[in-house]
């Protein structure tokens, strides 16, 4: 079964030229990904999109597993660097304002690439790579954790490291859900305000019966 065979690379690239192939690689997995979906994505297909040999690519990855898998971390590092620019900007921002920046920030960078987003949380169970999705995921916990921590006495909660991680569980758990099944709703300005009111819930009862209650988008 593919989950069992190996998902991470042959070896690290230390050199400049390593580097750049398998940034080749990765980027010609890539367009197959989206191209002609997963079962087409092999190694021989890899390698004639990135005009190498099939050997090149065995140098580094094992198996298309790894290459997908290569995708993946590309991806979420990606999202992670747009995730914690607008995090970053928080600041002394209140509670409902900080909310809705970390829901509108999430809604953003799902955004950026959809349909490769959606085919990766399609694979990734396949090919074994569950853990590994959660542990890049969870790389701006700590952002969310600090802005929790400073603010505690606002908030209706007692453990802002527990409170993090269940925050972006449930959080990412919707939007893989909406990703999967109803990606038009990404562009619904009331998926936002449902997931905000979510957070807000959580955070702060009392925050969250003085919003607003918008119609669930149909």
């Amino acid at each position: 079964m593919a989950s069992r065979r190996r998902a991470t690379p042959r070896k690290k690239p230390v050199q400049r030229r390593s580097k750049a192939m398998v940034e080749v690689l990765v980027e010609a997995t890539t367009r197959v990904l989206l191209k002609d979906g997963y079962e087409a994505c092999t190694t021989n297909r890899v390698a004639d999109v990135a005009g190498v040999s099939v050997g090149s690519v065995y140098q580094y990855f094992p198996n298309k597993e790894s290459l997908v898998v290569a995708v993946m971390e590309r991806h979420q590092a990606q999202l992670q660097v747009a995730m914690v620019e607008r995090l970053s900007q928080l600041g002394d921002a209140d509670l409902s304002t900080a909310v809705h920046e970390m829901v509108g920030a999430m809604l953003e960078v799902q955004r950026l690439q959809p349909r490769l987003h959606r085919v990766l949380l399609e694979q990734v169970p396949r090919i074994g790579a569950t853990r590994r999705l959660h542990e890049l995921n969870s790389e701006y916990a700590p952002m969310i954790e600090a802005w929790l921590e400073a603010h505690r006495d606002e908030l209706g909660i007692t453990n802002p490291s527990v409170a993090a991680y269940v925050l972006i569980g449930a959080v990412e758990g919707v939007l893989s859900r909406v990703l999967l099944e109803k990606p038009g709703w990404l562009e619904l300005g009331l998926l936002k305000d449902q997931l905000t009111r979510l957070v807000l819930s959580y955070l702060s009862p009392i925050t969250a019966s003085a919003s607003r209650s918008p119609t669930a988008p149909s």
